[in-house]
């Protein structure tokens, strides 16, 4: 894999906005893997296919790619926002694949992957609708607000120009798989947990350290009057998933350390 554009993909096409897709998408069907499979391609879906660009002819896997100049953000634009929240809140959304690029020379800065099991409400942000003089009046686009998701479902394939070890992207890719197994309102209490503890920023930490958060976590889950007993859940099923340890009576180590992805030789 390497990360050069190849500019020659949209000739014909005059919209910049039709070159930068026709060209990144190109890139993306001939050069990106699959990371939840050994599969070392993926394909382009036919035109008009809602939220899914590309798909896995091996696991089945679905992306959505999105690509602009410039550089992440904190938030990340995706489409619409009616059809991605019901798609989000029936864990049927894509994973999506932020890219990033530059001119001169054509080529990719940032190749972000966002797992679709990392995604939960909470993630999606709606945008203000379009204004009453604008082409689609009323439209709303929504964003995936990036401090929603664990610095684990922040899985990089490229960055700041280098391309990552394949090998290390898809161990970091499958060892949160298992979340795509649960409903999403579980998934989003045992990755809001995972985000408490990473933040802790210790290998070994306390279940007072994690209570820490209850105000925090009372205010995201309002209904749920019992959010101590949900954080101890939480707790076992990280223990039980092989991120955690439990050392003695309330304390902690993590066992899951990311290892993120280095530069490819």
């Amino acid at each position: 894999m390497r990360n050069q554009l190849d500019p020659s993909a949209a000739d014909g096409y005059k919209s910049n906005s039709q070159i930068a897709r026709r060209v990144t998408e190109n890139w993306f069907s001939e050069s990106m893997y699959c990371p939840s499979c050994p599969n070392k391609s993926v394909r382009q879906t036919r035109g008009g296919t809602k939220v899914v660009d590309f798909d896995c002819s091996r696991c089945g896997a679905e992306f959505q790619l999105k690509s602009k100049q410039g550089s992440l953000g904190r938030s990340l634009r995706d489409a619409a926002y009616a059809p991605m929240m019901e798609r989000v809140s029936a864990g049927l959304a894509p994973h999506f694949a932020f890219m990033t690029y530059r001119k001169q020379p054509w080529e990719i800065v940032d190749l972000l992957l966002v797992p679709r099991h990392f995604l939960t409400p909470a993630a999606i942000i709606a945008a203000p609708p379009l204004s009453a003089s604008a082409r689609r009046a009323g439209w709303v686009g929504c964003s995936i607000k990036l401090d929603e998701i664990p610095h684990d479902g922040r899985v990089f394939v490229i960055q700041r120009g280098s391309v990552l070890d394949t090998v290390a992207v898809r161990k970091l890719w499958r060892k949160f798989a298992w979340l795509e197994g649960v409903t999403v309102e579980c998934r989003g209490w045992t990755t809001d947990v995972w985000k408490c503890i990473q933040r802790l920023g210790k290998r070994t930490f306390t279940l007072a350290d994690v209570y820490a958060f209850e105000i925090e976590l009372s205010a995201k889950y309002p209904k749920n009057r019992h959010v101590r007993d949900k954080i101890r859940q939480q707790l076992q099923v990280l223990r039980d998933q092989k991120l955690l340890k439990f050392d003695s009576r309330g304390i902690y180590s993590l066992i899951w350390s990311s290892n993120r992805p280095s530069p490819s030789s």
